[in-house]
C-alpha cells in the first residue's frame, strides 16, 4: 500500500480526480505545508509538496518528474496589497501558513527583484497590514472575483518571477521518500499520474461543477487549468535551481545550497 499526500487545490485536483479510487493507495488530505511535515516524518510515501521541502531535506527524497508550475501568470499565488509593490518597503505583509514555497517566493520578488524589505507577520490580527500573501483556491477566487476592491492591487507572483527570469516557476514537486523504492505499486503509480498529467484540459469538464459552486465560471476554470503546467523540462529544472539559489541567499534552505537537481530525479521503468 502506497500512502499518498492529497492536496485538495484546483492546481492539482485534475490528477487526484482520476486516482482517488486507485487500488493499492491510500490518501492523507492536507495543506502543502502540512504535507511537507508528513512526508518528512515518513507518515506518507509520496506527495505533491512545496518545492522548498526538497532542498531542505534532499538526501531523504527522490523527485518524480512531474511538477506544479506556471510559465508567467499563475493566478493562484498572489500578494493582495493596499499599495503598489515598490511602496511596500518597511510595510507589514501577512504570510499564510499554508505554503512555504509561496512565502519564500514573495521574499525573492520583494527583496531580490524590487530591492525592498517589508516586515513579515503571521499574525492575522495585526491591525497594520498593508498586504497579504494568499494561495490556492481562495487566491484563484480573489483573482477572478469582482468583489476585490478596485483600490486593491493584485500582484501575481508567478508573473513577477517570469518577468525577472524568463523561466518557469516550480511551485510544487511530486517527491517520494527513498524508502519506498522497491514497492511493487510504485512505478505503476508514477506511470499513471504522469499519463493523467498529459490529458487534454477539456476533459476536466467532467468534474468542473466542483468549482462552479465556488463562484468561478467554467471558462475561468478552464483558463486556469491551461495556466498550470505539470511538465518538468530542462527549463523547469533551471527555474527550480535558480529558486534554490535565491532561497539559500535569503537563508531559507536550512543551510543546503544544492543546485544540481537532475541526479535526484527518479527513473521509473
Amino acid at each position: 500500500m502506497l500512502k499518498i499526500g492529497f492536496m485538495d487545490y484546483a492546481n492539482v485536483y485534475p490528477i487526484f480526480h482520476y486516482i482517488q479510487n486507485m487500488v493499492g493507495v491510500e490518501f492523507l488530505k492536507s495543506y502543502p505545508s502540512h504535507l511537507n511535515i508528513a512526508i518528512r516524518d515518513k507518515i506518507i510515501d509520496i506527495s505533491p509538496s512545496s518545492s522548498i521541502e526538497f532542498i531542505r531535506n534532499y538526501e531523504q527524497y527522490k523527485i518524480i518528474p512531474l511538477s506544479i508550475s506556471s510559465i508567467g501568470k499563475v493566478k493562484s499565488v498572489l500578494i493582495i496589497s493596499d499599495l503598489p509593490i515598490d511602496e511596500l518597503d518597511g510595510k507589514k505583509i501577512y504570510f499564510t501558513n499554508e505554503s512555504n514555497t509561496s512565502t519564500i517566493l514573495s521574499r525573492i520578488v520583494l527583496e531580490k527583484f524590487y530591492n525592498i524589505k517589508p516586515v513579515y507577520t503571521t499574525d492575522r490580527d495585526d491591525i497594520d497590514i498593508s498586504a497579504e500573501v494568499i494561495i490556492g483556491d481562495s487566491a484563484l477566487k480573489e483573482y477572478y472575483s469582482s468583489s476585490v476592491s478596485s483600490s486593491k492591487i493584485i500582484i501575481d507572483l508567478g508573473e513577477e518571477w517570469y518577468n525577472a527570469t524568463s523561466l518557469p516557476f516550480v511551485f510544487g514537486l511530486w517527491i517520494m521518500n527513498k524508502d519506498v523504492i522497491g514497492n511493487p505499486n510504485l512505478d505503476r503509480f508514477i506511470e499513471t499520474i504522469i499519463e493523467i498529467s498529459k490529458k487534454d484540459k477539456i476533459e476536466n469538464l467532467k468534474f468542473i461543477d466542483k468549482y462552479i459552486d465556488f463562484g468561478i465560471t467554467k471558462e475561468q476554470m478552464l483558463q486556469y487549468w491551461d495556466t498550470i503546467d505539470y511538465s518538468f523540462s530542462d527549463d523547469h529544472i533551471k527555474g527550480l535551481e535558480l529558486f534554490y539559489k535565491y532561497a539559500y541567499e535569503l537563508d531559507e534552505t536550512c543551510g543546503n545550497n544544492l543546485v544540481d537537481v537532475k541526479p535526484f530525479i527518479y527513473k521509473y521503468k
